[in-house]
């Protein structure tokens, strides 16, 4: 059973790396867990602890090292986990198969010797003090992971986002200079002396340039820093063209500032250059451009750009790339020729959720190591990258799970320990109490040794007198328990009916309320259009109500509109589905299935009604009032409950406009 249940658990493994070393290495755990446990009761886990020590670790170290798919960094990592995984499932396993359940269904009843107080106690304290370590030291190695991964990336980030912009300043500083100088050699253009001593002088206040020229619209050289650049050219009835450059053709035609790709200088050494540029415009017309302004500067003599890219951390290594993805500069460890094709080609991935890479050298070979990358571009076209060496961050958490293994280890050890000695004071009470309790007894025997014995444990002594008030507490507390549930079933039943009166009836009159009304035109809408029969409705509204409640109060107009309620509570009849007060002094009737005509006589029924009324709002106090009513009638099947509801309230604002205490009508058929 034990090999079949390896199979299955390494199953999942073999599928995703294709390899049957997982297989081996849980197969024989079960076997020698097995042979151990096979004539006497052995410690589950203390036996997997020294399998996964003793054999299971050496051999997944020679296996993951054939596996190509992980980093040989993470190898020790890979171990360390099977080591807790072992640890824990052994546990696992350690707390349920003593349970009738699993006995049972690994038909293990009855051959498992039923445990003794002693170590059933010893067993469940050692399960909680390994639990809660398990728990306690992979909840604080996954925040100490997190911590530390977040960290290392943001100190990765910071370092590039440092280093970005170094380099930005560096470079927007010669940017910005070579845009000023433009302006300058514009105003002295025509003037080849004043040309060249401004060129200088801005030589020599930016000693950055190594070399500096200035190029007519069509190229030929004119003027150089250091002088002597054109001069000896010159002299041999000789000009330099430029033409040809991306840094001349790049700005001839419009006014932003060029910065090119590195390149060998051409006349002035084998260095690698890189070439600021701007085209010169004329003085009267900044739209026509008179030549080209550069300066050349060797990035190898940089030393701030140097010591900026080889100070980043001994983690992190940087490389600045032309807008060719040549090489301009980078770390020494990296060892990359200036401008040589720069690389970068996925790591591995497969087990992995973060993005590595591997640097690619010039003759096609992938480096050993295995990088985390950050990126950015700057506005000119150059690219800095840098690489965080993935190896540097798996040795720190190899060292954190080394110390993990060891803790984990220890506390089970210690666990196990505590437990006996705990389990051995006082095991001997509680099991003479679960005797009792299993027996059912009723505690009024055998008493002297639990309330007459100096040497019972505290602990023992509470939960034995506590067991005596409880039983006769849970008999109190089940009768009071089930009178309040009675009681309290009750009033929630009485509650309930009264909220669903409340919710659908009108306060004031007892009639339905506008939400009953809402309800009771839409199923009614359907109804008649199902049973194909015509639909009416009667708006009812109080005349002159504003009057009453101004003259005698709003008391007595409330009395008016409840004896009006009962009033229209009269005119209820099979035809009447409904009766509700709307809001204010405006009620309405449902009526199905009757024609417009009687619709109509029902209303002048009920506004002859009302106006013949006295009503008493005191003592020898009589008031009249009388009613307007608009009617209205649709075939439900051509119009909606909606506009019946238009047609009523019009019919209603005609019947009002019309003198009061009136009947209109509206139909559509």
């Amino acid at each position: 059973m034990g090999l079949v249940a390896s199979s299955l658990a390494s199953l999942p493994l073999v599928l995703a790396w294709g390899s049957f070393w997982s297989t081996l290495t849980f197969g024989l755990e079960a076997v020698f867990i097995g042979l151990l446990c096979k004539n006497k009761r052995s410690n589950i886990v203390l036996t997997v602890i020294a399998y996964w020590l003793f054999i299971g670790m050496p051999i997944s170290w020679y296996s993951i090292s054939q596996y190509e798919d992980f980093l040989d960094s993470h190898r020790t990592t890979i171990l360390i986990k099977q080591l807790a995984n072992g640890i824990l499932y052994a546990h696992l396993a350690a707390l349920l198969l003593p349970l009738s359940p699993v006995s049972r269904f690994f038909s293990l009843a009855g051959k498992i010797r039923a445990r003794s107080i002693k170590e059933q106690s010893s067993h469940l304290i050692s399960s909680l003090l390994i639990t809660l370590g398990i728990l306690f030291f992979f909840y604080t190695l996954n925040q100490n992971f997190n911590n530390f991964s977040e960290k290392f990336a943001q100190s990765h980030i910071a370092k590039h986002n440092s280093l970005e912009y170094q380099l930005s300043l560096i470079m927007e500083d010669n940017q910005k200079a070579i845009a000023e100088l433009k302006y300058t050699l514009a105003r002295v253009w025509e003037d080849k002396q004043q040309r060249g001593e401004v060129l200088l002088d801005f030589n020599s206040r930016n000693p950055s340039f190594k070399t500096m020229v200035v190029a007519n619209k069509s190229g030929d050289l004119i003027n150089s820093s250091p002088p002597e650049l054109v001069q000896n050219v010159l002299s041999q009835n000789e000009s330099i063209n430029i033409a040809d450059r991306d840094y001349f053709n790049q700005v001839i035609e419009n006014s932003h500032v060029y910065v090119s790709p590195g390149f060998v200088g051409r006349g002035f050494g084998r260095d690698l250059i890189v070439a600021v540029s701007t085209a010169v415009p004329a003085a009267n017309d900044s739209t026509k451009n008179l030549g080209v302004v550069e300066g050349s500067f060797v990035l190898t003599s940089e030393k701030s750009l140097k010591q900026a890219i080889n100070n980043m951390s001994d983690s992190v290594e940087a490389v600045l790339l032309d807008q060719n993805d040549q090489v301009l500069m980078s770390s020494e460890k990296l060892k990359l020729l200036s401008l040589s094709p720069f690389k970068l080609v996925p790591g591995v991935s497969k087990f992995y959720d973060h993005d590595l890479v591997n640097l690619v050298d010039g003759n096609g070979i992938k480096s050993d190591e295995v990088y985390y990358i950050e990126e950015s571009v700057f506005h000119w076209g150059w690219k800095l990258i840098t690489l965080r060496n993935e190896q540097v961050h798996a040795s720190v958490i190899e060292k954190s799970l080394i110390l993990f293994a060891f803790s984990i280890v220890l506390v089970v050890l210690l666990s196990y320990l505590f437990a006996w000695l705990i389990s051995h004071s006082w095991s001997y009470y509680m099991q003479k109490l679960i005797q009792l309790i299993d027996r059912g007894e009723d505690f009024e025997k055998e008493l002297i040794e639990f309330e007459e014995n100096d040497e019972l444990p505290e602990e023992i002594s509470k939960l034995y007198q506590e067991i005596k008030r409880s039983r006769l507490k849970i008999t109190n507390m089940n009768q009071v328990l089930q009178n309040t549930v009675a009681e309290r079933t009750e009033k929630l039943q009485l509650l309930n009916t009264k909220l669903n009166v409340m919710a659908r009836q009108d306060a004031l009159t007892k009639l339905d309320n506008r939400r009953v009304f809402n309800d009771s035109l839409n199923e009614l809408w359907i109804e008649c259009q199902r049973e194909l029969i015509p639909l009416s409705m009667l708006i009812i509204d109080l005349d002159y109500f504003k009057k009453v409640n101004d003259t005698y109060g709003h008391p007595i107009g409330d009395q008016v509109l409840i004896y009006l309620g009962k009033e229209l509570s009269q005119f209820k009849t099979d035809g009447v589905k409904c009766i509700a007060r709307l809001g204010g002094e405006e009620f309405s009737m449902l009526i199905k299935g009757i024609e417009h005509k009687e619709s109509i006589e029902l209303a002048e029924k009920i506004r002859s009604h009302i106006a013949g009324l006295s009503i008493s709002i005191g003592t020898d106090k009589f008031i009249n009032v009388t009613v307007s009513i608009g009617v209205a009638s649709i075939d439900a099947t051509k119009f909606t409950s909606s506009k019946l509801y238009q047609l009523a309230d019009n019919a209603l604002y005609e019947a009002k406009h019309s003198g009061r205490n009136a009947v209109k009508h509206l139909e559509l058929d």
